[in-house]
């Protein structure tokens, strides 16, 4: 049986000013890739009838 372990990680960003920008630039490559996943899983849920599975996202 294997074990599953998720963890938790937390951080605080101390010299804020240096770094924003790159975060900023890192939140909107997030929000795009969210946003093309959302797309092509109404596609395919389109296409098929039903809500679709991890597998039936890899082949695509």
């Amino acid at each position: 049986m294997a074990i599953k372990v998720t963890r938790t990680y937390v951080g605080h960003i101390t010299n804020q000013q240096q770094v924003r920008d790159d975060l900023h630039s890192l939140g909107d490559a997030a929000s795009k890739i969210w946003n093309v996943a959302r797309w092509t899983a109404d596609r395919v849920w389109d296409a098929i009838g039903e809500i679709p599975d991890g597998a039936s996202l890899k082949h695509i």
